[in-house]
């Protein structure tokens, strides 16, 4: 009898093994959701929409984006922090929660322990750009213009911790000039008010200032990257333009849940690396001035994180604002 129960034991042990190994092989059976922290129609919901098109052919399930735009992307990050970690549910994670993980109000989540890197996705350098009606054509004449006029030059953001805040917040810091912030709640809306004349500058994602310069309608001053970007070769490089090197280029990734399976998480890894290896997808975010980043899984999502935080960290204990109060 003991070992009849022994050997019924060992056999639900299996079916229980077997069973686990069949949902895992079963993922993904329903659509899966990207939760991005921005509107429709910016850098980052542009990048994460052609990243999930592409993902969806991979694992066979449609993914698609969830735009839930707020406390620069607190509000998107803590939707995904609190969900069944499943893998059904992703987080676009970028540069902007590096900022809020170090300043107030913190969000509800650390953005080091509460997730489960999938991978790094994107790069793209900002671009500082001028509204024509500003009559600034150089990055001399906008500091030049600021220090005759403290407080006159509005310049645009993305939200409050963005990229595109803290690289005006650095230039009036380490230029000791006095700009006046407007945030938005994403780049395409800031773009819209820049292109109206409402604001005069802007540190704008190359992917949505782009078509927008070769027409015309805004002038390029600057690349916040340390070469100049092909698709601007006769724009300069903020130090080329005489002033202090901002190497922030945009970045983001996605990550899932804590505790979501090691297997699901490959599964997802390997549909990203499956899309951002494809031509057609580089092609699509070229056309933006996005570039893939491929082979950075979740240690080097982790790693740039970290490293990100670590700078932030600097840069705000050297007297630049980075968040809160605006």
């Amino acid at each position: 009898m003991l070992k009849t129960f022994k050997q019924i034991g060992q056999g639900l042990a299996l079916a229980v093994v077997l069973a686990g190994a069949a949902h895992a092989a079963d993922f993904p059976d329903r659509p899966i959701r990207i939760v991005v922290g921005f509107g429709a129609g910016g850098a980052s919901d542009v990048a994460a929409r052609i990243i999930a098109n592409a993902m969806s052919h991979d694992l066979g399930q449609q993914v698609v984006i969830d735009n839930r735009p707020g406390a620069s992307t607190s509000i998107a990050g803590d939707i995904v922090a609190k969900s069944e970690p499943d893998g059904y549910t992703l987080f676009q994670a970028g540069n902007a929660n590096a900022v809020n993980a170090i300043t107030p109000p913190k969000p509800p989540f650390d953005v080091l322990t509460a997730f489960a890197p999938v991978g790094v996705a994107i790069t793209s350098p900002s671009v500082l750009v001028a509204h024509p009606s500003a009559s600034i054509k150089s990055v001399k004449e906008l500091i030049a213009k600021a220090k005759a006029h403290p407080g006159e030059i509005m310049y645009a953001s993305s939200g409050v911790a963005a990229i595109s805040h803290i690289a005006g917040e650095m230039m009036a810091h380490d230029e000791s000039i006095k700009l006046t912030h407007v945030p938005y709640k994403g780049s395409s809306q800031a773009m819209t008010d820049l292109l109206a004349g409402r604001v005069q500058i802007m540190f704008a994602p190359i992917s949505t200032a782009l078509p927008f310069i070769k027409d015309g309608k805004l002038v390029a001053l600057a690349i916040t990257s340390e070469q100049r970007d092909k698709d601007l070769p006769d724009t300069p490089t903020l130090e080329q333009a005489g002033v202090k090197s901002m190497d922030l280029a945009i970045w983001s990734g996605f990550v899932a849940p804590k505790g979501t399976p090691a297997d699901r998480i490959g599964k997802l890894y390997d549909a990203l690396q499956s899309a951002l290896k494809s031509d057609d997808v580089a092609k699509q975010l070229a056309v933006h001035g996005i570039k893939p980043v491929i082979g950075a899984g979740a240690d080097a999502f982790s790693k740039h994180m970290k490293g990100d935080i670590d700078k932030l960290q600097q840069l705000a204990a050297s007297g630049v604002k980075l968040g809160g109060g605006e």
